[in-house]
């Protein structure tokens, strides 16, 4: 009888993805976002240069550690950069209100125009 956990924590996921990433050899800057139950919020992990992925993987450890007993997860070094998502609804009240605390509106969540896939 073979017996395989399948249960996956979202660094298991971003680890996996990173390292095919690596291997394809994507063009950088790469931008995940991926729900992390820990802060209970999507978060954005962007990384702005090509690393090796064991180094990614200490990254993501580091920022972690150093942000698991705080409620916002946003953390930056010269590896990676993590922020959390505003959802759509609350950046757009936000901004309807007129308040100074708006987010800019580049920084969305929704895909660059530019990662557009076209069939032909």
């Amino acid at each position: 009888m073979t017996s395989r956990n399948l249960n996956q924590t979202w660094r298991d996921v971003v680890f996996k993805q990173y390292e095919t990433d690596h291997a394809a050899d994507v063009p950088f800057p790469v931008r995940y976002l991926i729900n992390a139950s820990q802060w209970k919020k999507d978060i954005f992990i962007e990384i702005p240069n090509k690393i090796d992925p064991p180094v990614f993987r200490r990254a993501v450890l580091h920022f972690v550690t150093s942000k698991r007993h705080e409620d916002d997860p946003a953390y930056e070094d010269d590896l990676i950069k993590v922020r959390a998502r505003i959802p759509y609804r609350l950046r757009h009240s936000a901004s309807a209100q007129g308040s100074d605390d708006a987010p800019p509106q580049a920084d969305t969540d929704q895909p660059e125009p530019s990662a557009a896939v076209t069939s032909g």
